[in-house]
Order: structure tokens, then sequence, then C-alpha cells
């Protein structure tokens, strides 16, 4: 730590004078740089300023090196302090401080070893070279570079640390270390080093593995903690010993059984790519099974994920336990007792399925398993699925219309049945022991199928209160050590997590197609395949007929390469009808230019719309938003009371009825004026400590149109607009481009819309994929510019509002309401703006044709609905519409398997605190008293009711009974942060809370 004894304690220690000077120099540093100083503590075990780092070092000759000289000015003084340097471990077996090379030179040779190495080093960032190979010149920049090793390159202080401190520290310090550069007044600029994002543990875990080894985190690199890499000389030294006598062990034995080694499926947590991330696994028999070898179990971070039951329903014939091993000498055969046993204990499942894995004889423990797994096989194979299905979630066969088909689905509880129907039938009942054990399980099956989408039963749950005493088939003997009785946990928590993730899973996916639903959250529903089947093949006729896609001949499809990225359809039920989400599809590096190149394009509309927002219409992207407008508007009707005409108008389809003509006809004027402009844009990565959730991190991407600063600079622009502070910002990459290139790849993009579906293909020819990220930012550009065209002036003395496609007009003019209404329900077909009736309201009388229609007709002095608000068309007061609620269990509206234990559940809860006391709701400049004081009675009930669900949820056993004072603090800390809330959003009023 900076001033710490423990970093200089592996140092020698300063001179006794020099101490009182540099403990004010740095509680000066301390006072702006708390905040993040602390983030670089609890990631680092040595964290020092250039200055106390020069002043640690000792070299061989006994020497100590002079960074700083007398004859220095108080700028270089002020620039060794301004650097802070973090690492694991300090620097030793120093030589004598010579400069061997210049530091263009000592830059180009670490840049090029990071490269060929492939290490995560920020300085390696955005160095862009083709290939850099063991003949190039390494003394020699082999593409271009970023503009942080653009600055070191040229850096006084830089050239000052490899003349005074020697080429050996220069290459330490970019290489091995962690430098962060001060940017006044509280941030801090990541120079080189690994990425101080990869040091943060995931949020997170939803991957399923059982071994006890170490979790993957980002890119696929196992971090150390900063305690662990402190300890890690010590753990080896212990291994070596543990192994010694272990060997001499086996000799005497004269024997050994070796402990399985499981593939595990990992899911690497990088926020800026979902792709999966494997790892070989060890060789088979590598490894002793006792408990001395082994790494610590970890269960409580193994789970099952909800997510990998999804989107199934395609029978029971790529059901696992139906599947044929390849290769052999007669070609593929069936599954064997024995090749099922290796697939649960010992290999991985693809190694046994793809004739990859050499199968070597099975352990006399595993041996002793194959006639009970061979008789799971014989009755799987024998089990009347179908029959267990029909008596269990049955259908009617004779529903042929869609609004009754999509009330066909099974609840969780019927599929329960269905799964223990099947489980008693297929697994002996020596596997689990005795009946309790049974019943455990089957409990925990009946939970995980009530779980929402996103949640996960961790492999801890699952275990426990399991007996495996009552399981004689884990081992050959009936005494056993505690070691011996370790490892039979670690067998039979392997068979629990398989019978769940891979037999029942497995078997739900086959025979159902699970989906999540439109307005219902997370919860999920339970399609027969038959019965989906029917569902997405009329949804998919429903949707071709609307003229939105062109089929594509067999010659057509022919003509596109295989590096096209084209586009997957599904379908997610809403009450009456089916939403159409498409997925992008294609060979990885196409697919990320592709989506790099949507990226670019909206951040560089974005940059248009910053400089000239006028093409956005009454465009509002938020809550945010919507409270600025009617902050300005509202003074005026409480200060002048007058009647107010409400109109709410919804675009059916809107993302799908965009004309591509109009679409490039809007972008055109949009960027036709920045054609020759270029845009610079940023990317870059934000850590900072928020006081409820802890260490977050956030990737960021900027685009700029002026000449861009160097990062440092430009990290001063975003603190003086008050947008950043106490933050540690890491540059990754910054590039050029044009707009006309920019318009180019949209037109392109437009063209490019393939669709594959059921062995055929189709080009949008209408419309934009709702799920793009740019495709709000286009909606809103094409809405904005009818609303320029046609109704210009419409709002005057009023105010006009649209989130994307949801208009709402308030106006004191009647005239002005009913020709906006008569407008827009009359169509825009220029524009594919067409509006559904039924979802049209006012608040005035209307004539008969329009009620006829659907619209609905609300008193003139009532709460308005709009977007999730309620609006009193007197006041202006806005209170939330909590109606989504209806119907909709409030578990389903959390992600409760995140929180496992009660500080989990506190941190959860505050966080959803934090996000629901918005200023829209709290303001007292906008709203009355008891409309605030009736809002806040709402949100407070409302985050007991979810209380209720955490705590319902909590695994284990755990309740309120058993620490009643940690709930009663947590209660407590609930009220002071929205007491503090409270008055941050009032800040400046009189009144009192």
């Amino acid at each position: 730590m900076i001033g710490g004894d423990a970093a200089r304690g592996t140092l020698e220690a300063p001179e006794a004078g020099n101490t009182n000077t540099r403990m004010s120099r740095r509680d000066s540093t301390d006072d702006s740089l708390k905040y993040v100083l602390g983030i670089l503590r609890s990631l680092y075990p040595l964290v020092q300023t250039l200055e106390e780092f020069a002043d640690g070092l000792v070299f061989s000759d006994g020497r100590k090196p002079l960074l700083v000289e007398e004859k220095d000015g108080a700028r270089v003084k002020k620039l060794t302090r301004g650097l802070i340097v973090c690492a694991f471990t300090p620097l030793q077996q120093l030589r004598v401080p010579a400069q061997l090379s210049t530091l263009t030179e000592v830059l180009a040779f670490t840049l090029n070893h990071i490269k060929r190495k492939k290490l995560r080093n920020v300085l390696g960032f955005g160095y862009q070279c083709s290939d850099v190979t063991a003949c190039s010149d390494p003394f020699r920049f082999h593409g271009d570079v970023s503009q942080t090793a653009a600055s070191i390159s040229t850096s006084e202080l830089w050239k000052r640390i490899n003349q005074r401190l020697g080429t050996e520290v220069t290459r330490y310090l970019l290489q091995d270390c962690a430098v962060f550069a001060t940017v006044p007044p509280s941030c801090l600029l990541q120079v080189c080093g690994e990425p101080v994002y990869d040091l943060l543990l995931p949020r997170t875990w939803s991957g399923f593995f059982l071994d006890g080894g170490a979790a993957p985190t980002s890119f696929g690199v196992t971090r150390k903690t900063p305690a662990a890499a402190m300890r890690m000389k010590a753990v080896r030294d212990d291994k070596k010993i543990v192994s010694k006598k272990r060997a001499r062990e086996e000799e005497i034995d004269g024997k050994r059984e070796d402990r399985p080694v499981v593939k595990r499926r990992r899911l690497t947590m990088d926020e800026t790519d979902g792709s999966p991330n494997t790892r070989k696994p060890e060789s088979h028999g590598s490894q002793s099974w006792k408990s001395a070898d082994q790494p610590s179990p970890r269960p409580s971070r193994c789970s099952i994920r909800v997510l990998s039951m999804l989107y199934g329903g395609r029978g029971l014939k790529g059901f696992l336990l139906n599947r044929k091993l390849k290769g052999g000498v007669g070609g593929a055969r069936r599954l064997q007792g024995a090749d099922l046993v290796r697939i649960i204990f010992l290999q991985s499942e693809s190694n046994v399925f793809d004739g990859q894995a050499k199968f070597r004889k099975l352990p006399k423990r595993y041996f002793a398993m194959v006639p009970l797994f061979a008789r799971l096989l014989r009755q799987h194979r024998k089990c009347p699925y179908t029959l267990f299905l029909r008596r269990k979630c049955s259908v009617n066969p004779e529903t042929e219309d869609m609004e009754s088909l999509l009330k066909s689905h099974s609840s969780p509880y019927r599929v329960y049945l269905f799964v223990r129907e099947c489980l008693r039938y297929v697994v002996p009942e020596e596997l689990w022991g005795s009946e309790e054990n049974q019943l455990h399980f089957l409990s925990n099956v009946k939970n995980f199928l009530r779980l929402g989408k996103f949640e996960r039963l961790p492999l801890i749950q699952l275990m426990w209160k399991m007996k495996v005493k009552a399981c004689q088939w884990l081992g050959l003997k009936k005494r056993h050590c505690a070691s011996e009785h370790r490892y039979r946990e670690w067998i039979f928590g392997q068979f629990l997590g398989w019978m769940l993730n891979s037999y029942v899973i497995g078997l739900v996916k086959a025979l159902f197609y699970v989906t999540e639903s439109m307005g219902q959250k997370h919860t999920l529903r339970f399609y027969r395949g038959e019965v989906w089947n029917k569902l997405q093949e009329m949804a998919f006729r429903v949707h071709l007929s609307k003229g939105q896609w062109r089929a594509l001949s067999p010659s057509q499809a022919l003509k596109f390469p295989k590096t096209t990225v084209t586009s997957r359809i599904r379908f997610i039920p809403k009450v009456n009808s089916m939403r159409p989400i498409t997925r992008l599809a294609g060979p990885r590096e196409s697919l990320q230019h592709f989506q790099s190149g949507v990226r670019l394009l909206q951040n560089v509309l974005s940059a248009c719309v910053r400089e000239a927002p006028g093409p956005m219409g009454s465009t509002v992207w938020g809550w945010q938003d919507i409270h600025r407008v009617l902050k300005e508007f509202s003074p005026q009707q409480k200060n002048s009371p007058r009647p107010l005409y409400f109109v709410k108008v919804d675009v059916s389809g809107a993302y799908d009825s965009l004309p591509h003509q109009k679409l490039v006809e809007v972008l055109g004027e949009v960027l036709s004026p920045f054609a020759e402009q270029s845009f610079f844009v940023r990317q870059y990565a934000r850590v900072w400590n928020d006081p409820n959730l802890g260490l977050r991190k956030h990737f960021c991407t900027k685009a700029e149109m002026s000449e861009p600063l160097n990062m440092k600079g430009f990290i001063v622009d975003e603190q003086d607009s008050g947008t950043l502070h106490d933050a540690i910002l890491v540059e990754r990459h910054s590039s050029e481009v044009r707009g006309g290139d920019v318009f180019q790849f949209f037109q392109k993009m437009l063209s490019s819309y393939i669709i594959h579906h059921d062995n055929k293909m189709f080009r949008q020819v209408c419309g934009i994929p709702q799920g793009a990220s740019v495709s709000a930012l286009l909606c809103n550009l094409c809405y904005g510019h009818m609303e320029n065209s046609l109704l210009k002036g419409i709002a005057k003395g009023g105010c006009l509002m649209r989130l994307v496609d949801d208009f709402l007009l308030i106006t004191p003019h009647l005239s002005k309401a009913t020709e906006f209404l008569t407008t827009l329900l009359a169509g825009v077909p220029d524009y594919g703006c067409k509006i559904n009736p039924q979802k049209v309201a006012v608040n005035f009388p209307v004539c008969q044709e329009w009620l006829d229609s659907g619209v609905s007709v609300l008193p003139s002095c009532c709460l308005f609905p709009w977007c999730g608000l309620l609006l009193d068309t007197r006041t202006l007061d806005v209170y939330k519409d909590y109606s989504r609620y209806d119907g909709l269990s409030l578990r389903y509206s959390l992600t409760l398997s995140s929180a496992h234990s009660p500080a989990a559940v506190m941190k959860k809860l505050l966080s959803v605190l934090s996000l629901k006391c918005t200023d829209i709701f709290l303001d007292l400049k906008m709203n009355s008293v008891e409309a605030v004081y009736r809002s806040l009675y709402k949100l407070i009930l409302l985050q007991a009711l979810r209380f209720h669900a955490c705590v319902k949820s909590l695994p284990l056993g755990q309740n309120v009974e058993s620490n009643p004072w940690f709930f009663l603090k947590m209660i407590w800390t609930m009220a002071r942060v929205t007491n503090r809330l409270i008055r941050h959003i009032n800040k400046g009023t009189s009144a009192a809370f």
C-alpha cells in the first residue's frame, strides 16, 4: 500500500529523515484519490508511488538509484508521485543499473514480447501487427501502437526512468507491473500491466462443473488473488512434500486408485464476448484420489443453470441415453454400463461419444458400479415415456387456433410429475441409497422446474441433507476414513449433478419446448413438442404473410458465401400472438466484424445526434428524459390550472414495418453533413466501487467529432462534465472512421438481412431486427423525421413525447389533440406507421367511428397510463403503474438464486431499491407532497414483498429465526438508504422527511 508497512516490508526501509516528508505527500494524494487507491489496495498486495518504488530498490553492488535529483524541477517530482506502481511480488536480484537500450527500443521489445507470447497487457491493446515472428527485429515496432504506448515513448519521465533506473527496471515496470497514472481530481488511468478489470471476480457464476479446482475467470486465465499470490511458493513446497510421502505409501501398498478427472463445461464471464471457452481435461489417472492431492471442493460455486433447459422439443432421438458411440470395429454401438460410468465420473461426454477417448481399464471402485448403471440403461430402454407424458401432461389434439394453443402449456408441477414417474421407473433404488435421499432429490427437481429463466440451482443445495453413508455402491468397504468419506461425497455429487443436469434437463428438453413469455418476466412455459411445432408453423406463416420477407430460391441461396452472417428466428408467446426474435449466426470472424460495424454505426449516429438533436424529434430514452420534459411543463400547470387533453398512440409492429427506402433517405440526411467528417471512436473500460454492489466494471464506447485528445485529456473532460469520478479507466482501442463509410455500411447492412428458417432462406425487404443494438436509434430517427414533416407545431403550448414507438401528447388545445389523433389513426404509409386503435387512449370524447374501432376513452380527470407511468391529468403528478404485477408472482421479477446468503440478499435488495427510487416519482418540485407520499408508500410496500420473497428463497434452511438481528439490520439499512435517496433527490427543498 502507499505508505503501508506491508509494501515497504518487502523492500529496504526508507531513511528516517525522509519519512515525514513522504508521509505528508501521501496524505495529500490519498485525500483526492482515496477511493481509487482503495480499489488498488484491495486487488494488489504491493501498491506504491513511483518515488517510493525507486527508493526501495537496491542493486547487487549495494547502491540505491536516484530517480529524482536536486536539479530536477517541481514538475518532475510531481510526475514521480503521480505514477502508481502495483505488483504481486517485488523485483528481486537487480543487476547494476545500465541503460542498455533507448526507451523506444525497450518499448518495442516489450510490445513484441507481449504480442508473441499472447500476454494480457494494456500496453499491447491496439498494437496492430500481422505477425511477430522470432526472426523479426524485436527492437522495432511492427505496426501501429495505442495512444498510451505512443505517449510513453515520448514521455520525459519514462526516459528518466530508463536512464536512471536502467533498462531492466523499465522493462519490469512495463511488462510485469500494473502502472497507473493519476488524473486529477479523482481518477486513475492504467498505463500498462494486466487489465485491472480482469482481476475482478465475476458477479455470478452460471456454469456447471463439479471439480473442486479454481473457477475460470475472464479470458480463460486463472487469476491469482493477492493472498494466493503471496502464498503460492509455500503451497508448491507443501505439494512436493506430500507427493514424496504418497509415493512411498504407494510403493508399500503396491496399488493406486486414481482420482477421476472431470471435463468441466465452463463459460467465460467476459462482458464483451459471450463465447464459451473450454479446456482439455487432464489425462486419466494422472492424480491420486486422496484428499491431500485434491484441490479443496467448492460445491457452493458449482451450479446447474435453468438456461440450459430452454428451447428444446426435438424428441427423444437426441437424448443422451439414446445416443450411440462412434468408432470401433463394428461401427456405432449403443451405450453400455461402463460407458455411462466413464461419462459420469471419469471422462467428458463429448470425448466418449466422439470416439476420441482412450478407454482404459476401469478402477476397481468404478468397475463395481457397472452393473447398477447397466440396469439403469436397461430400465431406460423399457421406460414408457410417451405413456407417462400423456398421463401427466395431456393436451387437446383437436385444438387448432393459435389463441387456444398458446394456453396449452403444462405447469411446472405437471412436468415435475412426469419427471418423477420416469425417475422412479428408470433409476435403481440402490443408487439413491435410501428413500429419504430420493425424496430430497425429487424435491430439488420440483424447485428447479419452478425457477426463473436466469436462475440456477447450486450443487451444495442439491446435496444438502443427502446421506452418503446410505449409498453402499460408492465404495468397496463399509468402514472408511475421513478422506474416503470426502471422496465418496465427491462421487455422489457427480452422480446427483449428472442426474439433474443431463438426465432431467435432457429429458425435459427432449419432450418440451421451454420458453419465456412476453409480459411474464422470467416465468417459463413448458409446451409439448407437437404443440410448439404447430404454434411455430402458424406464427411463421402469419409473419410471412405481412410481406416483410422475400423467399430466396435454392440457386440464389447458393450464391451466398459460407462467411455470410445470417439470422435464426425464434418466437416468444404473447397473449394471443407470437413475437419473432432473430439471433445472428455465422462464422465467428464474420460475426464479430458485422457486430463491430453495427456498434460503430450506433456510436457515430449518437455523435451526430448530440451535435444536431433536431432529427430525433420528441424522442425520450427513459424516465430521466420524461422527468426532464415534465419538469419544464408541470410548473405552468400547477401555477395556473387548465384542462389538459391527453392522447396515447402506439405504432403497431414498429420495427418490422420501417421501409428500407425511407430509412436510407433519413440516414442520408443525418450523415450527409458529416460525409467527409472523421469520427474518432474510443473504446475503454471503467472500474469503480459501488457502495452497495462492490467493485463494478463497464465497457464503454464513445465517438467524437473533434480532434481526439489523449486518454488523460479525455478523462479530464469527462470529470469536468460531471459524468466521471472516482474511477479507474483502461484504454482498450481507438479508431477513426469517415461518416461516408458509415453510411455505406448501413446500406450494405440493410441489404444483407438474411433469415434462415427450416432449411429455407429469406431476405428481409422491410423492417429491421428488433434485438439489434442500433434498432431503437434507427426507429427514433425515422419517426423523428415523420414528426418534423407531418406534426410540426402540434406540441405548441403543450408537450409531445415518444418512447421509441409510443406517442404521448399533452396539450391544452382540443383541436391539436384531435388533429394529432386524426393524422396518426389514418396511418402514414411512407414511414410504415400503422396504428393499432385498441392501444389508443384519450381523455376526451371522440366520434363513434373511433369508438367502434377500439379507441379507449378515459375520464377527463384520471390517472392516465403511458409506458409504465400514471399521469394525473389535472396536476401532472406522476405515479408508477403497478398493474403489470397483476397475476404475476413477485419472485419472478427477481433472479433469486444469485442471493444465496443473507448478505447477498441485502446487497440485491439495496441495488433494486436504488433503481426504484427515481426522481420522476419522488421529486417535490414536480409532484405534490401527497403524490410523493403515495409513491413512497407503494415503493416501500413492494420492497417489503421483495424482502419476503428473497428471505423465503434462501437455501440450506436459512431463515429469519436463525439470525433475526441481521435481518432487522437489513430492514433498518433499507430505510436509511431510502431516506438518503429522497433527500438527495429533493436537495434544496424545504419539505421534511
